[in-house]
């Protein structure tokens, strides 16, 4: 994932009016905005604690592996901002392709912001969120009936 620039700024603007949205287009665009500015933020400044390091089971600090991080999170973040931005858009719950399928108007959108980005796999990217997504709904689910009980 490449850190946003100004120029992708204009391009998201230009994504967000091209998608010529029913409703809330200001609004889609300053969400995936800040969504935009959270990972630039987070690309520039991926932890902030003592020196470099991040504690550890086994010691206080260690140094930061080196190496490409683990973007997943980030990219599930974009992910949940366009599923929203979809839903205030049209008022209905975005639906994703199975591969090898033609693609559904929120995967297509999707997948021009994923290029501003240069996000490929968008697909594999998605259906990681599902996944991600209804384990997460599961797990909260079943706090709420032990809160309950």
């Amino acid at each position: 994932m490449k850190s946003p620039t100004p120029e992708t700024y204009t391009q998201l603007s230009k994504v967000v009016a091209g998608a010529r949205f029913p409703q809330n287009t200001a609004k889609i665009e300053a969400i995936l905005s800040a969504a935009f500015q959270q990972i630039e933020e987070n690309l520039k400044h991926p932890y902030f604690l003592h020196k470099g390091s991040r504690p550890t089971r086994d010691g206080f600090g260690s140094d930061l592996p080196k190496g490409q991080r683990d973007e997943t999170m980030l990219r599930n973040l974009l992910i949940a901002e366009l599923f929203r931005s979809l839903y205030l858009a049209f008022d209905e719950v975005p639906a994703i392709n199975n591969k090898g399928y033609p693609a559904t108007r929120f995967v297509v959108f999707a997948e021009q912001i994923f290029y501003l980005l240069g996000i490929g796999k968008i697909e594999d990217h998605l259906e990681e969120f599902q996944s991600f997504r209804a384990k997460s709904l599961a797990q909260f689910d079943a706090n709420e009936g032990q809160a309950k009980m």
